[in-house]
């Protein structure tokens, strides 16, 4: 019987070890959980001499680098780039103090794979000290929260994001995903929930609440500095958001796509169960009238609505110069079942599409919102409702 042990023994130091887990705390790299002292620099180091040496598997959760419980002030902005396979798990609260010299982004993963950044941590962005008063022109290179720039095969979940000063999430890649978290944002302006452009990207169980109406339309009822939601950017093909709460935003866009004959090829795009109410907008597809491109194929299912200004609104003249150059292609859109209210201002419905390449194949299924003006159809033509032309 001791043979046989003694023999078990050693066969079982030939077997391998599971993968070891480890963990990098920024604590160990000079990081005070004291809300004074710069984490910046304790990310950088710990991200650098422990997390980057010790990345050797394909599981992103294998190397933590890890911000305990605590108070941490972020007063400089970290750039990880290049690395794979990681974790930033934000256990604690980070605060960006209020530095008009502050600019570009906080928290920035640039040419990435399979990172994962979840919480249950924070970041309270400080956001209205950059907008005192509502002057959004003070401070107007203010910093963003968080940018995944050419990256692949992120994650972004269970972290809360509080007021960033301008926009808190930006995800630029293929893949990606956000999932089970919120923005909450003073009603200021000018802070997007989340902006999303790549191939089959993905966000679903999130809420953004980040603005109100007031002061965010101009005279002219061009709708300026407005809060997005969930929005889809240039170029994408294939994009799905579902199950999404938006509260005193503008809604759930695709676009705008800047001015000066901005290419644009917007493509595959499902928007399902969302929610949204006391908003600038419901839907939203907006362009300047020199863009050019394709926007096709674009679905929205099962929106309840209240009180949602504009709350389906198509338009290529949204802002610039607004001369017709007929260069952008909107085609092939859908909603299927959207209820509830608009405003007694503006149009249930609103489509402004260039007259040389008119908005084709518009279909609504389902359509009932009650408290609006009639609608408003300019170069379109579909399916769906009264007024709407056939094509």
């Amino acid at each position: 019987m001791l043979a046989l042990a003694s023999l078990l023994a050693l066969a079982l130091t030939f077997v391998s070890p599971a993968a070891a887990f480890i963990e990098c705390s920024v604590l160990d790299y000079g990081a005070v959980a004291d809300n004074t002292t710069d984490l910046g620099p304790a990310l950088t180091k710990a991200w650098e001499q422990c997390v980057i040496p010790q990345v050797t598997t394909t599981v992103a959760d294998n190397v933590l680098l890890y911000v305990p419980a605590g108070n941490y002030l972020l007063a400089s902005t970290v750039t990880f780039n290049g690395a794979a396979n990681w974790n930033l798990h934000i256990a604690g609260d980070i605060f960006l103090p209020f530095n008009p010299s502050l600019t570009g982004t906080m928290l920035t993963f640039e040419n990435c794979q399979n990172i994962l950044l979840n919480g249950p941590g924070s970041i309270f962005g400080n956001g209205y000290r950059y907008r005192p008063g509502g002057d959004l022109t003070l401070y107007p290179s203010r910093p963003r929260l968080i940018r995944f720039q050419d990256c692949n095969d992120c994650e972004i979940t269970a972290v809360t994001l509080y007021d960033a000063p301008q926009f808190h999430v930006t995800i630029i890649g293929n893949n990606n995903e956000a999932h089970d978290m919120a923005i909450i944002a003073s009603h200021i302006g000018e802070t997007d929930g989340f902006d999303m452009s790549g191939n089959n990207n993905y966000v679903h169980d999130v809420s953004v609440e980040n603005g109100d109406e007031v002061g965010f339309f101009a005279v002219s009822d061009t709708i300026v500095n407005v809060l997005q939601c969930v929005t889809v950017k240039t170029p994408t093909n294939g994009f799905v958001a579902e199950r999404i709460t938006c509260k005193w935003t503008a809604g759930c866009n695709i676009g705008s796509f800047g001015d000066t004959n901005t290419a644009v090829n917007v493509q595959n795009v499902v928007y399902s169960d969302v929610t949204i109410s006391n908003s600038d907008a419901g839907i939203m597809i907006k362009a300047y009238p020199d863009n050019i491109g394709t926007v096709k194929n674009i679905t929205y299912n099962n929106f309840q609505m209240s009180a949602a200004a504009y709350p389906l609104y198509i338009s290529a003249f949204w802002a610039g110069n607004g001369v017709d150059t007929g260069k952008l292609s909107i085609s092939d859109v859908t909603f299927n079942t959207i209820t509830g209210t608009g405003t007694p201002t503006r149009p249930a419905v609103l489509l402004d599409c260039n007259k040389a390449t008119p908005c084709e194949n518009i279909k609504f299924n389902g359509v009932s919102l009650t408290d609006t003006k009639a609608n408003s159809f300019t170069n379109a033509c579909g399916s769906g409702v009264t007024g709407i032309p056939a094509c």
